[in-house]
């Protein structure tokens, strides 16, 4: 009878207890799969960034490729010479680089080599007078960059590290008849880097609180769920005894009988007699006990129910006759063993069961526990203190 387990109180607080468990194993699960997560996105975001920052490099490659191009074309590829006698063009390409300049773009210019290997300005698209190199103002590089990209003249770049305003300088150069005549540079702020980290930033803030959201979410919902089902199940709690009344019975095993079953009744022996010799209060305590010593034996599959003032009710499904003999002689064998003993008052109880091994649901309950009642009553008729068996299933189904 897997459907309906036999539930305790104290099995129902056990139960309460693995949930707890089950949801720090569950949480501790989440918080590492979340932290593997985590990290992957980390790895993920690190790459991202070092890829877009690749295309941002790349991007500035290409277009500082075209205006070189665009410097040696416009300036019959004499480059230094026309810029050096043709102040018309020097505006032109000064004008031209203004143009080109994005925000992130701090500093755009173009420096040359004198004869004695001195850097200089030769144009600088800075328009405002003040802060604009003249041509042939000294230009001090910073690092070899420089002097790399003249001798392999290819690009290279230059890493601020520890520049708050600066991010990289890029240095282009101006390649005529194989020889590098001039170099583009190029100040790149930070810019566009925080405007790119601070995005992927509130990404990784949303993600965070994401994780964080659905945790607090399926926790609740998690003891949310665990509360009410303990709540559902103290409904159906006896609460002297603790384990299930006629309520449940009622209300969940009928409503799914099984197509065959097995019921015992089970009475204690001069219970009226404890009462009124020892008072309710050891009434109370033979019952819990017996009901304890019951339960002891009972199985998952096994339903106890208290089912009046010292009657129990034990449903199964899964014993033919000759075990259910067996099985209800355990149980009274259980409950007469040892005295039940409270406050010094010594009671030696016994029980009467009565047992159908043959009810089918498609009899009427009612007639089914009748017969059990009925075997109940054979066996105080015939003393007390023992089991008696409805006798067969065709005398089952003639008593109906």
């Amino acid at each position: 009878m897997g459907s309906f387990p036999s539930l305790s109180h104290q099995k129902i607080s056990a139960k309460v207890k693995i949930g707890v468990i089950q949801l720090g194993i569950i949480l501790l699960f989440i918080l590492f799969v979340g932290s593997i997560s985590y990290n992957k996105y980390n790895q993920t975001l690190q790459d991202t960034t070092k890829s877009l920052n690749e295309k941002i490099i790349s991007y500035h490659f290409e277009t500082f490729e075209k205006l070189s191009n665009i410097f040696l074309t416009e300036s019959n590829h004499n480059f230094i010479f026309s810029v050096e006698h043709d102040p018309h063009l020097v505006k032109h390409f000064e004008s031209m680089m203004d143009l080109i300049r994005i925000s992130t773009i701090q500093n755009l210019f173009v420096v040359a080599k004198n004869r004695t290997k001195e850097y200089y300005f030769l144009l600088d698209s800075e328009m405002d007078p003040k802060k604009r190199a003249s041509m042939y103002e000294p230009f001090d590089p910073l690092g070899d960059v420089w002097d790399r990209c003249y001798k392999s003249q290819k690009p290279q770049i230059y890493y601020h590290n520890n520049n708050k305003k600066l991010w990289i300088t890029i240095v282009y150069p101006i390649v005529q008849n194989n020889k590098t005549v001039a170099l583009i540079g190029a100040d790149i702020s930070h810019q566009l880097d925080i405007n790119m980290k601070q995005k992927l930033q509130d990404f990784t803030h949303f993600f965070f609180w994401l994780i964080f959201l659905s945790i607090v979410l399926f926790t609740f919902l998690y003891i949310f769920t665990l509360y009410f089902r303990t709540k559902y199940y103290d409904a159906y709690i006896d609460p002297l005894t603790e384990i299930y009344n006629r309520k449940y019975f009622y209300d969940i095993v009928l409503k799914k009988l099984s197509r065959s079953y097995q019921l015992f009744m089970i009475d204690i022996d001069f219970f009226k007699k404890v009462n009124d010799d020892h008072g309710h209060d050891v009434g109370d305590f033979v019952l819990k006990e017996v009901a304890r010593r019951i339960e002891s034996l009972i199985r998952d599959e096994d339903s106890l129910i208290r089912f009046g003032g010292e009657e129990f009710l034990i449903y199964t499904t899964i014993l033919d006759p000759q075990k259910c003999k067996e099985f209800a002689e355990r149980i009274r064998e259980k409950v007469k063993k040892d005295p039940i003993v409270y406050k010094g008052i010594v009671c030696n109880i016994t029980i009467s069961i009565g047992v159908n091994p043959y009810a089918k649901k498609e009899y009427p309950f009612d007639e089914m526990l009748i017969v059990a009642d009925d075997a109940l009553y054979e066996a105080k008729h015939a003393g007390r203190d023992c089991v008696k068996m409805a006798q067969n299933e065709i005398s089952t189904e003639a008593s109906i």
